[in-house]
């Protein structure tokens, strides 16, 4: 069968899977821009099919205990996974098989084919020669609602989820059109993508409330809800953050490498490294962060793909016990138990060497 077959086939696989889910559909989303906007456009298409909206939860790519728990909990006979790579967890998607139907849209890299007469599994990979990075949860999603139904008036949304993302770049045409289509400036997307950002380090409790907010308001008006405040407390603890990135991160010239460990008030790990890799696309930036739990988190950046994140952290990850890691080739994170931080370190450290020795 050739590709385009294949890829009809997929789509239509897709189209029956909404077209099926009337009720009882339970949606897990990566808390961040990218899934949170995935998510809100999978509700709208649910309402403009006419079928019952989604209970809708957050969740991290590692809290598979939570989102069983909330599976076995409210026993839905449809389950969707929008930009979380439940791929990884063939057991996880094994046992929600046994009880009902599953979409799973995603954009990190095939860790399994977890494609079955049950799941419905769609990566851009799949459908689009676009590095998967760069093709966003949301604009997949978009792209592929929109086949069944019309979502112009729902397009801000979609480049919210492209900007947090770092994809702009990529959609620069789509965001472009939009913005006239929409009546909303690029600035204003690019500050409700901080928004979202601001929420998720500086109050997570809240996180939920912003599915609302995109819902329900325009983005005029989300730009004037008390929770923009959060913008500002972030900007003061990332500045900080940056300065003494600048001055106390280790770095290894010959590895083209920045290692930094720190420990915030909250989880600013993420949103700080994404400002760095701006600055310094061209190396490998990584951040552990301590935040006084049982397990270290720790992110990875670097935008010329000379060196893959995803990749790395799972290397240097291997065989400590109860660690996590991955990611896409530009952008990786994951964490292990706080006792392993020297050996994650020189996993790394010997990785890398491995890798620039091979180049000369």
């Amino acid at each position: 069968m050739g590709h385009e077959n294949l890829k009809e086939k997929l789509i239509n696989r897709f189209k029956q899977f909404l077209k099926g889910a009337k009720e009882n559909t339970l949606l897990f989303y990566h808390s961040d821009a990218d899934g949170l906007t995935a998510s809100v456009i999978m509700a709208k298409t649910f309402e403009k099919l006419g079928n019952e909206a989604p209970l809708a939860l957050p969740a991290e790519y590692f809290e598979t205990e939570k989102m069983l728990s909330a599976f076995e909990k409210h026993k839905p006979a449809n389950v969707i996974f929008l930009d979380i790579a439940i791929d990884s967890k063939p057991k996880v998607v094994q046992k929600i098989e046994k009880h009902a139907k599953l979409l799973v849209i995603d954009h990190h890299k095939i860790s399994n084919d977890i494609s079955s007469e049950k799941t419905v599994f769609i990566k851009p990979q799949m459908l689009s020669a676009i590095e998967p990075s760069r093709y966003p949860a949301s604009k997949l999603c978009f792209d592929l609602c929109s086949s069944l139904i019309n979502l112009k008036k729902e397009a801000w949304i979609a480049c919210v989820g492209i900007i947090g993302d770092k994809s702009a770049k990529q959609w620069r045409e789509f965001l472009n059109k939009t913005s006239k289509e929409n009546n909303v400036s690029i600035e204003e997307l690019k500050c409700i993508a901080e928004l979202v950002e601001a929420v998720k380090v500086v109050a997570p409790e809240s996180f939920a409330e912003l599915f609302e907010l995109f819902y329900f308001l325009s983005p005029k008006q989300i730009l004037k809800h008390p929770l923009n405040e959060m913008r500002e407390k972030l900007n003061e603890a990332l500045k900080e953050w940056q300065e003494r990135f600048e001055k106390e991160a280790e770095y290894y010239s010959k590895l083209e490498l920045y290692f930094f460990v720190m420990k915030p008030e909250f989880p600013i790990k993420s949103a700080l490294i994404d400002r760095l890799t701006e600055k310094y696309p061209d190396k490998t930036i990584i951040i552990v962060e301590d935040l006084e739990e049982q397990k270290l988190r720790f992110s990875a950046r670097r935008q010329d793909f000379k060196v893959k994140m995803n990749e790395l952290l799972e290397k240097a990850a291997q065989g400590i016990p109860k660690s996590d890691a991955g990611g896409h080739i530009p952008a990786a994170a994951g964490s292990i138990p706080r006792g392993y931080l020297k050996e994650f370190k020189e996993n790394l450290l010997n990785i890398l060497k491995e890798v620039y020795r091979k180049e000369k």
